[in-house]
């Protein structure tokens, strides 16, 4: 079942102007529920406006967006559709709410109504999927800047969504913050069935992904596997994005007469050349 359809959108920040700059031009996908995609670009290649167009932040100028069947154009509806995909954004310290942890991941559930057992059972479930249950009467201001951000996904779990939009959330962050956020994203795609969107323009981010969509000003320039999409090393860089360095290494290797296959993650590049030596 598509979580989410994209049928041919176009959408501008000037619509009713004449000089229109088009961010996103006649940009038409289906996401699979359940399945964890990347979504790369440089920066202006439109994939935030995107994101912002998944749950009804933005509206298409043309075109369609649909969630699990509903258009965010329809305002009955919009309640189940911000319900249901949940934004997390780049700065942690923009989405928290109050200066103890229960308190914040608490929020969402309180606004819906939900009944305060529900919502003592809701904040503990989404602390413990993102290893941060030991914290629960802290504060968050304290805290690292992947905690915070483990801490904006815990916010927007306990409001039970069906898709987590990660929008550039680990562009603030550090390495050690950046891997924090990313493993968490893919247990819960794994353990929860999630279905995650995970906005980046770090490539390497996109190696664990099912599915990786490029996008480059407005449209979408390659839509594979990071696999298939990695191998097309040179039309990737003419759009200023960079694929990742073992994959490069392969790259270089399969030209030198050594076939190490395509692999994609440091540990599958590893195993082939233990294969060979």
């Amino acid at each position: 079942m598509a979580a989410i359809e994209v049928k041919h959108v176009t959408f501008s920040y000037n619509a009713n102007q004449p000089d229109r700059t088009d961010v996103i031009k006649n940009l038409s996908l289906e996401i699979e529920e359940g399945s964890f995609v990347a979504l790369v670009g440089h920066n202006g290649s439109g994939k935030s406006t995107l994101a912002k167009l998944l749950n009804g932040l933005l509206l298409p100028t043309k075109g369609e967006v649909r969630i699990f069947g509903n258009p965010t154009t329809d305002a009955s509806k919009i309640y189940d559709i911000r319900r249901n995909v949940g934004m997390v954004f780049q700065n942690p310290d923009n989405q928290m709410i109050a200066s103890i942890v229960e308190d914040d991941i608490a929020f969402g559930p309180e606004n819906l109504g939900i009944e305060r057992e529900e919502i003592i059972r809701r904040v503990d479930w989404a602390l413990s999927k993102v290893g941060m249950l030991e914290h629960k009467k802290g504060t968050p201001f304290k805290m690292s800047g992947g905690q915070k951000q483990r801490l904006a996904i815990a916010g927007v779990l306990a409001i039970m969504p069906k898709v987590l939009v990660l929008d550039e959330s680990t562009a603030m962050l550090d390495p050690q913050g950046r891997s924090e956020v990313l493993k968490v994203a893919h247990e819960l795609n794994k353990e929860e069935k999630i279905t995650v969107i995970h906005i980046t323009h770090y490539m390497e981010e996109a190696l664990g992904a099912d599915r990786l969509i490029v996008m480059n000003d407005g449209e979408i320039a390659f839509d594979n596997t990071p696999a298939e999409v990695f191998t097309h090393n040179e039309e990737l860089k003419k759009i200023k994005l960079a694929v990742p360095w073992d994959t490069q290494f392969a790259i270089a290797l399969k030209k030198a007469g050594i076939d190490v296959g395509q692999p994609v993650k440091e540990e599958d590049l590893i195993d082939s050349l233990c294969q060979l030596l």
